[in-house]
């Protein structure tokens, strides 16, 4: 199952064709997998680093930050500890008890009490400082430029064209205007709202609560290019061993699902691109068929993945079963 995990990224077109073009997706989704790997191993201080500078890289891991911080809990991580993985048999023996147990131990209660840990304000330093660093230095070698194209543009960012998105057709229509505090907040509540959702719900078992944050961030965004898929696509070896579905059926429905509604996106982005004719609304209504396969495809993992939290709380130990990260 590992070695089928392994050759959806190795041997996925997406990946190796998006990421010889000429971007950094491949380095992007490296780092991510070592700050997962340096969290497993107990390294908060090294995960720290990575993860500010992978923000620094691309600006979109800020949205791993809050599942991160709850990772880190009290309980799991101890001063001089290695924290310790959730055994990979009793986990999958009590999955719906571990799920019951995740939503007593992010209680809103708990959460005040240890918000203010020393694994959180050492993650938060040292990822805030990395970030600062790596942004100052920059400002001070290309000024307003960098600062603009790096981090700025992304807040404001509108594509009127090659865009997945939902909200192209409105961008494209009003390419020209201001948009209304009204029209910001009904592109961006929606993406806030799943992301919080998602935090809450999943945020112990974080492999899988990254992987649906990354695909809810991509389809609920107001810009959607191919290379966007390729920051989920490098966690799906991660929670693929934890999936109930079935390739023959679950699977393969879904992997086709998604291709065709991209599939049906493109002959309409290629008789408007290419051909010149006139099928925005079409281009549009074609970005509502793929939004509504992405939250298709974000139901079946939710529904046929086995949960457990990575890390138990420290207690007597007990005998050896296969660690999660085997």
């Amino acid at each position: 199952m590992c070695l089928y995990s392994a050759m959806v990224w190795l041997l996925n077109p997406f990946t190796f064709t998006i990421g010889t073009r000429g971007n950094c997706e491949p380095i992007v989704c490296a780092m991510i997998l070592w700050i997962i790997i340096c969290l497993i191993n107990g390294n908060v201080v090294q995960a720290a680093f990575w993860y500010g500078l992978v923000v620094h890289f691309r600006i979109y891991p800020i949205i791993y930050a809050l599942p991160i911080v709850l990772v880190l809990d009290p309980h799991s991580f101890q001063s001089g500890q290695k924290p310790r993985l959730v055994n990979w048999k009793s986990s999958q023996d009590n999955a719906s008890h571990g799920r019951k147990e995740g939503s007593e131990v992010y209680g809103v209660w708990t959460a005040l009490k240890t918000i203010f840990t020393r694994g959180r304000i050492m993650f938060a330093m040292v990822s805030g400082s990395v970030f600062m660093l790596c942004t100052g230095l920059f400002f001070y070698l290309y000024r307003w430029e960098f600062l603009n194209e790096a981090l700025l543009y992304h807040l404001t960012r509108t594509d009127p064209r090659h865009n997945f998105s939902i909200y192209f057709y409105h961008i494209y229509l009003h390419v020209e205007h201001e948009f209304s505090v009204v029209e910001k907040l009904i592109s961006f509540l929606p993406q806030l709202i799943v992301q919080l959702v998602l935090i809450i719900r999943f945020a112990q078992d974080l492999p899988f609560c990254l992987f649906l944050q990354t695909v809810a961030f991509v389809a609920f965004n107001k810009v959607i290019t191919a290379q966007y898929f390729v920051w989920f696509f490098c966690l799906l070896p991660l929670i693929l061993p934890w999936s109930k579905m079935k390739l023959k059926w679950e699977g393969l429905s879904c992997v086709l699902l998604w291709m065709g509604a991209q599939t049906h996106w493109l002959l309409w982005g290629y008789l408007l691109e290419f051909k010149g004719k006139n099928v925005f609304l079409q281009l549009w209504l074609a970005g509502l068929v793929f939004l509504a396969a992405n939250s298709f495809l974000l139901i079946m993992f939710i529904r046929h993945h086995k949960y457990s939290p990575v890390f138990k709380q420290f207690a007597p130990a007990t005998s050896g079963n296969r660690d999660k990260s085997e």
